[in-house]
C-alpha cells in the first residue's frame, strides 16, 4: 500500500488511482478515497488542490457547429466596422491568454502521458534501479509480451510491466502492477523474480499467474506448472527470503498475501486443473476400487497432496465414474460415498472419516 500521508500535491496528481477517483472512473463500491479523506482531515486542503489540478489538466474537446462559428465571425466583423482600431496590446491580450492556456493544456497532457502512466515505486515495492522496457495494457484484451530470454508474459487489462535494464545478465527481474500470466523459460543460473508490491515471486522455470492490482486488498500467486517460491520483501536490498518467511508453491497451489494483516495464506487455486490431460484419460473410471487407490489417482493427476488415515479408509471402495465435475466435485463424491468430510489446509486436502468397517 502506498503511504499517501507523505504525498505532496504533485504526487497525488501523478497517482493513477487518485486521478481515476477525481475523474469519477472508479466503481461505485470503491470508497477508499472518501474514507481516506474523512480520516485525514489535515490533508483536505492539499487534496482539494490536487483534485483541481487533475481536473484542470484534462483536455475535453468541444463539439463545434460550423454555422454557429460563421454567424459569430460575421457578428464580430459587423461590430468592428467604422470603429477605431484598438491598440495592439489590447487587441491581442485575449488571444495571447488563450494561446498560453492552450499551450499549458497540451503541456499538461504530454506531462501526464509521459510521466504518470506507470505506477511509481513505493517503500513497499523494491524499484528496479534502471528500466529498459515498459509495457502497458490499458485495454480489456490481454497483451502477449515476449522477453529477451524467451519467456512470455500475458498482461491483462489495466496492468503494467517494467523490465530491468540488466534483465538476463545475472538475474531476470520485472515489476508487475495488475495481473499477468507468466510462462518462464528455465534457466537454473538466472532466477526469474517478479516484484508486485511487497510480494516477490522467485522461479527458475515454470508457469504461474500473479494478481496484484494496487487497489485490491490481496495479492495472489497461482501456480500452474513447476515450483515457485514466494516471500515478502521488507528490505529493498534483500532479494533472498529468510527460510522461515518463504512459501513454496507447487501446481494448483496459491499464496495470498493479505495486505492489511501483512501475512501470507497458503491454499489451493479456485479451479485446480489436471496436470496432464493425456494421462487422465480413462483414469477416473472405478469398479470396486479401494478408496485409497482412488485418492492416490486424484492426487497424482492434480498434483495436490491429500492427507487421510490409511487404517480407517482401507476397507472403503468406490464404483462409478469421476470423469465429470471439478476437482472439488470429485472430492465431494468420494467423501459422500464413505461418509467423510474434507477441508483445504495449507495448500493440501485433509480428509476426515470414520471408515467403512
Amino acid at each position: 500500500m502506498k503511504n499517501y500521508l507523505n504525498y505532496q500535491i504533485e504526487d497525488f496528481v501523478q497517482d493513477p488511482y487518485f486521478r481515476r477517483w477525481v475523474l469519477g472512473k472508479l466503481p461505485p463500491e470503491d470508497r477508499f478515497w472518501e474514507i481516506w479523506q474523512t480520516t485525514h482531515p489535515e490533508r483536505e486542503e492539499l487534496i482539494e488542490k490536487a483534485k483541481s489540478m487533475v481536473i484542470a489538466l484534462q483536455i475535453n474537446p468541444t463539439n463545434e457547429n460550423s454555422e454557429e462559428i460563421k454567424n459569430a465571425i460575421e457578428t464580430i466583423l459587423a461590430n468592428t466596422v467604422d470603429k477605431k482600431p484598438l491598440p495592439f496590446y489590447t487587441r491581442n491580450k485575449w488571444a495571447m491568454a488563450a494561446s498560453v492556456a492552450l499551450l499549458l493544456g497540451f503541456a499538461g497532457y504530454w506531462y501526464l502521458s509521459q510521466k504518470m502512466v506507470m505506477p511509481t515505486a513505493t517503500t513497499e515495492t523494491p524499484a528496479i534501479e534502471a528500466i529498459d522496457q515498459k509495457e502497458i495494457n490499458i485495454g480489456k484484451t490481454a497483451k502477449t509480451i515476449t522477453l529477451s530470454d524467451g519467456s512470455q508474459v500475458i498482461l491483462e487489462g489495466n496492468s503494467s510491466l517494467q523490465i530491468g535494464q540488466d534483465f538476463g545478465q545475472n538475474k531476470r527481474e520485472v515489476y508487475l502492477s495488475g495481473e499477468a500470466f507468466f510462462q518462464v523459460t528455465k534457466n537454473a543460473d538466472k532466477p526469474f523474480l517478479v516484484y508486485s508490491g511487497k510480494v516477490v515471486t522467485k522461479v527458475l522455470g515454470t508457469s504461474f499467474r500473479i494478481k496484484a492490482y494496487e487497489q485490491d486488498a490481496d495479492v495472489s500467486v497461482d501456480v500452474r506448472t513447476g515450483k515457485v517460491t514466494v516471500f515478502k520483501q521488507s528490505d529493498k536490498t534483500q532479494t533472498e527470503p529468510l527460510r522461515s518467511e518463504e512459501i513454496i508453491l507447487t501446481p494448483n497451489q496459491q499464496a495470498v498475501f493479505v495486505k492489511k494483516e501483512d501475512k501470507f495464506v497458503k491454499t489451493l487455486v479456485e479451479k485446480p486443473a489436471v496436470l496432464n490431460k493425456e494421462n487422465a484419460r480413462n483414469r477416473f473410471e472405478f469398479s470396486e476400487t479401494p478408496i485409497i487407490e482412488v485418492l492416490s489417482t486424484i492426487e497424482e493427476l492434480y498434483g495436490v497432496k491429500i492427507i487421510y488415515d490409511t487404517d480407517r479408509l482401507k476397507d472403503c471402495n468406490l464404483t462409478g465414474s469421476l470423469n465429470d465435475g471439478s476437482f472439488y466435485d470429485k472430492l465431494t463424491i468420494v467423501c459422500e460415498t464413505i461418509q467423510a468430510t474434507y477441508k483445504v489446509m495449507d495448500g493440501q486436502v485433509v480428509i476426515d472419516g470414520r471408515g467403512c468397517r
